[in-house]
């Protein structure tokens, strides 16, 4: 098992890869409704296509992984991914670039429940809540490094070839994949391990279990908030507090990178305590406060907003897609399973939360409101965890 440290790598350069496609238009949506002559729910839909398509793609991806085999999806993944992303720098109208993200969406959807099945087979039951962590941490450094980059990068190289570059890096993370991964998984599965266990696993069982549709829906919260805030709180920022957008992108980062050590520390804790629903509950309290500190107060006030939320969006992530794996009689495939009804309803609203905030603007003139809206949204983290029965060592 000394080959895992760079299989970890390998998933952990896809998360941030992930999250710089996913996050890019949140900088860009001034420029971009300038240049396609769009309103802010037509711009909404450039950053919401993509969990919802994602969610629908990650639920393929759970479902098919038993055919094509943990590697081969997940190399599909990331490849489809850069392609699409290079697409949308390319792209000369708005349908262009709507069709690229769809594009982009799908790459991602393939990888996404496969970072959690590939750990699996390859960390111990102890490990599983640390490493789920760092990687869900990638999201974060993503995030937070589209939202200081872009801006700059936008100014001085333009829109176009910003996303070209981006699609080229996640590119060159595909191709080592594509040889790596493979050729390391292959390697030990030759010397008798076993890499690709549960065949024929039973689809409906994962469908009927509680714990799918309460970790779907808690699961939904942070994601829709997670949409959101980089796509309209650096305009919002703009509009009533007059930020350019390199200062209103750099306050808004703050959000990232405060969701690093947080992701990091949810998983160290998680460990240490041996418990799962206290981290979930706590999470969502915070996203919800942040969300309105950030929004209604400014300043210092506001900042402590954006820190909250940064928790909020990631502290529990290593715990949220740990818990799939600590369940009985659970396989790599049917946790990736589980995991991939887990994104898909969350990445639907994730589709929905640009689109009725775009709404809302359309409808009162103002960002605020739909931001309020999603404030409160943010705090079904809290409350769903309640209803979940704990699966941490402690219990055992």
């Amino acid at each position: 098992m000394r080959y895992k440290y760079i299989i970890e790598f390998i998933v952990y350069a896809g998360s941030v890869s992930m999250a710089v496609i996913f996050n890019a238009m949140g900088p860009m949506l001034p420029t971009l409704m300038e240049e396609f002559k769009i309103t802010f729910t037509q711009a909404g839909l450039l950053s919401s296509i993509v969990p919802c398509i994602l969610g629908v793609f990650a639920l393929i991806s759970g479902a098919v992984v038993g055919k094509l085999g943990l590697k081969t999806t997940s190399c599909l993944g990331l490849t489809v991914m850069s392609i699409g992303c290079i697409l949308s720098g390319l792209a000369d109208t708005y349908t262009e670039m709507l069709i690229s993200r769809v594009i982009a969406a799908i790459g991602a959807g393939l990888f996404f429940p496969m970072m959690g099945a590939i750990i699996m087979l390859w960390f111990k039951d102890n490990e599983l809540v640390v490493v789920n962590s760092i990687n869900f941490s990638g999201s974060a450094v993503g995030g937070a490094l589209v939202l200081v980059i872009a801006p700059a990068s936008v100014a001085t190289l333009g829109w176009s070839n910003t996303l070209i570059g981006f699609g080229v890096g996640s590119g060159l993370i595909a191709l080592i994949a594509w040889f790596l991964l493979k050729a390391l998984i292959t390697r030990v599965a030759s010397k008798g391990q076993n890499t690709e266990t549960g065949k024929g696993f039973n689809t409906a069982d994962i469908f009927k279990m509680k714990e799918t549709w309460i970790l779907a829906f808690a699961f939904a919260a942070p994601v829709a908030v997670s949409v959101v805030i980089p796509t309209f709180l650096p305009s919002y920022f703009i509009q009533t507090q007059n930020m350019t957008m390199e200062v209103a992108s750099n306050w808004v980062s703050t959000v990232f990178l405060i969701g690093i050590p947080a992701a990091i520390a949810g998983g160290l804790l998680g460990a240490k305590t041996g418990v799962r629903k206290p981290f979930l509950i706590a999470s969502g309290l915070m996203l919800g406060i942040g969300v309105f500190a950030a929004v209604l107060l400014t300043g210092i006030s506001a900042i402590i907003g954006l820190i909250l939320i940064g928790i909020g969006l990631l502290f529990y992530t290593g715990i949220l897609f740990t818990i799939p794996m600590e369940i009985p009689d659970m396989t790599p495939e049917t946790a990736g399973l589980m995991i991939g009804i887990i994104t898909f309803v969350g990445m639907q609203c994730g589709f929905i939360a640009p689109l009725v905030v775009g709404w809302i603007e359309s409808q009162t003139g103002s960002l605020k409101e739909g931001l309020l809206f999603f404030g409160v949204f943010g705090l079904l983290m809290a409350v769903l965890p309640n209803f979940l029965d704990e699966t941490g060592p402690s219990t055992r």
